[in-house]
C-alpha cells in the first residue's frame, strides 16, 4: 500500500470522527428524529475497521509484525462488518420512524459473526475481503430498498442522491469479484479515492435528510399541543388558512368545554387533570373524520371545525360526542373513580365564507349557554 493511500485512509478516519461528532450534536438538538446517532457511530466503526483491515494489515506487514498483521486483519473486519450493519439499522429506523423489528436487529450480530467465524477457522486477509464485499453488497441492497420509500419534497433528491451512492459503491465492491477467483484482492488509489467520495456523498445527504426532519418536528411541535396531539391556536390558523381555500362551503365550529375541571385538578392532582385531556382528545379524534379539525385553544377548552355539516348532522356530532365522554370511567392514584361530561356550542357559518373568528365568538357563546342551563348539554347558536 503506498504512502498516499495510507494517508487518505487516515485522513478519513479524523474526518470519521469529526462526522460522529456532528450527527451527535444533530441528534441531541433533535431528540425525536431517529437512527441520526446510530449513522455516526456506525460510520465511524466502519471508518476506524476499513482502515485497520487496510492500512493496519499493510503497515504491520511491511514492518515484519505478521502476527499483529493478522490481528489487524480480522479485528478490522468484524469492526467493519458489524459498522456497515449498524448503517443499515440506522436507515430503517430513520426512514420508517420505528424501532427495529427482531430480524433487523440481528443483522449487526450476523454481519459480526462471519468475519469472527472466518477468524476461527484460521482465514487469511484475502478470506476476510471476499466476507466484507459479501456484508457490504448485502446492507447496501437492504439500505437501497428502505430509502425508495422518501419520495416526498423536501426528502425526495437527498435520499435518490443516497440511493446513487449505495448502488455506485455496490457497483464499486463488486467489481473486485471477478478477481477473487484470480486471487487479486488488491485496491489501487483511484479505487479507494473514489469509495471515499462516495461515502463523503452519503454523509452529506443524510445530514440533509436530518435537518429536513429536524425541521419538521420542530414545525410540528410549534403546530401541535404536547400533551393532548390536538392543534393549538398557531396550528389551526394554519390549516384554516389553506383549508377554507379547498373548501367552498360554510365553516362549523364546534366549542367544548369540561365540565367542573378545576375541581378535578384540586381534588385529585393535576397529573389525573392531565390524563382526563389526554383520554378526551383521543376520544375526540377517534370519533373525527380526517377532513375535521380538532384544536385546544386553552386549559379544557377545545373546538372541532367542519365543514358542509347542517344543524341536525352538527348536533349528531356534538351528541355523539358528549356521550362517548360520557361513557368513560377515570381512576384516580387515590379516591374513587369518576366520570367527566363536557359541554358544547355549536354555530353554523353561512355559505359566504363567514370569518372564523366570528364563528368561534358565537360557538363560544353557545357554550356559556349550554353551561347556564346545567352543563353536559349541547347548544345550538340561534
Amino acid at each position: 500500500m503506498s504512502l498516499s493511500v495510507l494517508l487518505t485512509l487516515l485522513s478519513d478516519c479524523l474526518l470519521a470522527v469529526v462526522l460522529f461528532f456532528l450527527f451527535w450534536y444533530v441528534a441531541r438538538v433533535s431528540r425525536n428524529v431517529q437512527g441520526i446517532l446510530t449513522w455516526g457511530a456506525a460510520h465511524l466503526f466502519y471508518t476506524i475497521g476499513a482502515t485497520l483491515l487496510d492500512a493496519g494489515t499493510a503497515g504491520f506487514e511491511s514492518a515484519g509484525l505478521a502476527t499483529a498483521s493478522l490481528l489487524s486483519t480480522h479485528l478490522g473486519a468484524t469492526i467493519l462488518c458489524g459498522g456497515m450493519a449498524g448503517l443499515g439499522w440506522a436507515i430503517v429506523r430513520f426512514v420508517q420512524r420505528r424501532p427495529l423489528h427482531p430480524g433487523e436487529v440481528a443483522a449487526v450480530p450476523v454481519a459480526v459473526a462471519v468475519p469472527l467465524l472466518i477468524w476461527a477457522l484460521g482465514g487469511d486477509w484475502e478470506a476476510q475481503s471476499v466476507a466484507l464485499n459479501c456484508v457490504e453488497l448485502l446492507v447496501l441492497l437492504w439500505m437501497l430498498w428502505h430509502l425508495r420509500v422518501l419520495r416526498e419534497d423536501p426528502y425526495r433528491l437527498p435520499a435518490r442522491m443516497m440511493m446513487l451512492g449505495c448502488g455506485l459503491l455496490a457497483v464499486l465492491y463488486g467489481s473486485v469479484v471477478p478477481g477473487w477467483s484470480f486471487s487479486q484482492f488488491g485496491f489501487d488509489e483511484i479505487w479507494v479515492s473514489v469509495d471515499l467520495s462516495i461515502w463523503f456523498m452519503l454523509n452529506f445527504c443524510m445530514l440533509m435528510l436530518c435537518s429536513f426532519r429536524a425541521a419538521e418536528s420542530l414545525k410540528l411541535s410549534a403546530m401541535f399541543d404536547p400533551l393532548t396531539s390536538a392543534l393549538n391556536r398557531r396550528g389551526l390558523h394554519g390549516e384554516l388558512s389553506t383549508w377554507v381555500e379547498r373548501n367552498d362551503r360554510g365553516l362549523t365550529v364546534i366549542a367544548i368545554d369540561l365540565d367542573h375541571f378545576k375541581t378535578i385538578n384540586d381534588r385529585h392532582g393535576h397529573e389525573t387533570g392531565d390524563r382526563v385531556l389526554q383520554r378526551f382528545s383521543e376520544t375526540v379524534r377517534s370519533g373525527l373524520r380526517s377532513d375535521q379539525l380538532f384544536a385546544r385553544m386553552g386549559g379544557e377548552e377545545f373546538a372541532v371545525v367542519t365543514t358542509g355539516t347542517d344543524r341536525e348532522a352538527a348536533r349528531q356530532l356534538a351528541e355523539r360526542l358528549r356521550n362517548q365522554m360520557m361513557r368513560l370511567d377515570f381512576s384516580p392514584a387515590e379516591g374513587r373513580p369518576f366520570r367527566v361530561t363536557i359541554s358544547l356550542g355549536i354555530a353554523i357559518g353561512d355559505s359566504e365564507g363567514e370569518p372564523f373568528v366570528e364563528l368561534m365568538r358565537r360557538a363560544d357563546d353557545a357554550l356559556y349557554a349550554a353551561k347556564r342551563k346545567g352543563r353536559n348539554r349541547v347548544e345550538m347558536h340561534p
